[in-house]
């Protein structure tokens, strides 16, 4: 099943990659983390209730 999920992201989320657990040392201008481990390029949208 595919979704679709929009909204903004915000940087203070992202500490370690969800895929390997390596801490992250590069964010991107677009509110985006690269793992310089794995290579893995992530997002975090927050919910709000």
């Amino acid at each position: 099943m595919y979704g679709f999920i929009s909204g903004t992201t915000d940087t203070d989320d992202m500490r370690y990659c969800p895929k390997c657990g390596e801490e992250i040392r590069e964010w991107k201008g677009d509110g985006t983390a690269v793992c310089v481990e794995c290579g893995y390029h992530f997002g975090v949208v927050g919910c709000e209730d």
